[in-house]
């Protein structure tokens, strides 16, 4: 996988998790299951790129 790829990826999900954060913590109460579900989809983008990259290097046997 490229370089840039997983670069871009990485801002993206660093974009999407302090945006749940910023839906958790802030007024009106109440948003914070979708803060966190949020947040959770940040962290599996970035487990996504590392697994995906991951394949994509290793050689083919």
């Amino acid at each position: 996988m490229e370089a840039i790829l997983k670069v871009i990826s990485f801002f993206i999900a660093l974009f999407v998790i302090v945006n749940g954060v910023y839906v958790a913590y802030m007024p009106p109460g109440g948003d914070e299951p979708q803060g966190i579900a949020i947040v959770a989809i940040g962290f599996f983008i970035i487990v996504a790129v590392l697994w995906i990259s991951r394949l994509l290097e290793r050689p083919s046997e």
